[in-house]
This record gives C-alpha cells, sequence and structure tokens, in this order.
C-alpha cells in the first residue's frame, strides 16, 4: 500500500515498531526512474543505526538504478500474500 498524498507525512512519523505493530511487513521505496523495491522491515532493522525506535522518514535510501535520493516511503503486508510466511 502507498499513502495517498494526503497521507504524505503521516509514515516520516512513525516508527518501524508502529508499522509492525499495525500489520505492516514491508516499506515500498519508489524512485521517480520507476524502479520499485519492496524492502523487508526484518531487513531494515540489520542496516547499522536503525531499530524498531527509529522513524521511517529518518532512514536514508538511494536509488540502486538512477542513484536518486529522493525515494518515496510507503508501507504493506505480504503477508496474507501467497508464498510469504503469515505470522
Amino acid at each position: 500500500m502507498i499513502p495517498s498524498p494526503m497521507e504524505a507525512d503521516y509514515w516520516r512519523t512513525r516508527t518501524i515498531a508502529e508499522a509492525q505493530d499495525q500489520g505492516y511487513s514491508h516499506l515500498r521505496l519508489t524512485c521517480a526512474c520507476g524502479k520499485i523495491v519492496d524492502y523487508p522491515l526484518t531487513l531494515l532493522l540489520q542496516r547499522k543505526g536503525v531499530t524498531r525506535d527509529t522513524f521511517i522518514g529518518n532512514i536514508r535510501f538511494r536509488c540502486k538504478n538512477c542513484g536518486g535520493k529522493e525515494i518515496k516511503i510507503g508501507v504493506h503486508s505480504q503477508t496474507s500474500t501467497q508464498g510469504y510466511l503469515n505470522r
């Protein structure tokens, strides 16, 4: 799920823990070049300096396709998608 423009700042003020508690399992990172990546929150927590209390909007990403730094962040759950484990 990618938040609507009215919700653009919503995930900038939420922690990883809050997103997980609300049932989200992945960040959807979208670059202007068209690259879309679903980044698991569990993998995000393995990054240096990132904890469950880190605000999602404070985490810096760079597009591996074009090198862009203006990445749009959304969150979604893949726990009910076929091929993913349910909790």
